[in-house]
């Protein structure tokens, strides 16, 4: 399988490497879903202060731009206002009702004050959302993870996360696709899902953007357990080292 997945490389690509010069911008790392493995998402008390201010964005922004990045990546959690009544506060001062509101607020900022293009990974998203971020970013993205419902009962790392439902991040990428979105998706590896499930995720995928033709990243990560993680009782996190990524071509 790795004899024929490097000929396929070969043949799309060469020995051409790719990347993106990025600057990553966390808007807010309070989320409302509970998921087992993240590092990311922290409470309103670790975090010290829900959302990043417009100067502290426009800072971070700037700093990658003389640092020669070309692409703002807005990192952060998935609706904390539906969960915090801290990031309620902080977004009503900023004369915001909702995150997406406040991260389109933030794209323009950067498209107005730079060169950079903004890159938006903001969660699970109704069509309303996605033709909002549109108009002030160049790209959108949300990993799928998993296409197993398995993994969200009782039990599992996606249980009491609501935004993990493979329904609604499925529903998220076909509405991207059919607003022609350029997205970036992948799957998450080693969070107790089988073979057969990653199989069926990236068949998922596969359909989507045989569909669509939106899909410009398909991202292969690997989750690397840490020893400080607490897992529940019936799931199996399995410690890989593969990783790669696997780019669809319309």
């Amino acid at each position: 399988m790795n004899r024929e997945a490097a000929r396929l490389r070969d043949i799309g690509h060469g020995d051409i490497v790719t990347y993106s010069r990025k600057v990553f911008i966390p808007l807010t790392r309070l989320c409302r879903d509970v998921c087992y493995y993240c590092t990311f998402a922290q409470s309103p008390r670790q975090a010290g202060k829900a959302y990043l201010d417009p100067d502290e964005v426009l800072a971070i922004a700037r700093a990658g731009e003389r640092a020669g990045c070309t692409e703002a990546l807005f990192t952060l959690g998935d609706k904390p206002e539906l969960r915090y009544a801290a990031a309620r506060e902080a977004l009503q001062r900023h004369g915001c009702a909702t995150t997406i509101e406040y991260l389109a607020a933030m794209c323009e900022l950067v498209v107005r004050e730079t060169s950079l293009l903004p890159h938006v990974n903001p969660g699970v998203m109704s069509s309303a959302d996605i033709a909002t971020l549109r108009r002030v970013s160049a790209s959108q993205g949300l990993m799928l993870e998993s296409a197993a419902q398995r993994l969200c009962e009782k039990g599992q790392v996606h249980y009491g996360s609501p935004d993990k439902d493979p329904v609604a991040r499925l529903g998220t990428i076909r509405a991207a696709g059919a607003l022609s979105v350029p997205f970036t998706t992948g799957i998450l590896i080693g969070i107790g899902e089988t073979r057969e499930e990653r199989i069926d995720a990236l068949l998922d995928l596969r359909a989507l953007h045989t569909e669509y033709g939106h899909l410009q990243e398909i991202i292969v990560q690997n989750l690397r357990v840490k020893p400080t993680q607490k897992w529940p009782a019936r799931a199996i996190p399995i410690s890989t080292s593969c990783a790669g990524r696997l780019a669809p071509r319309g």
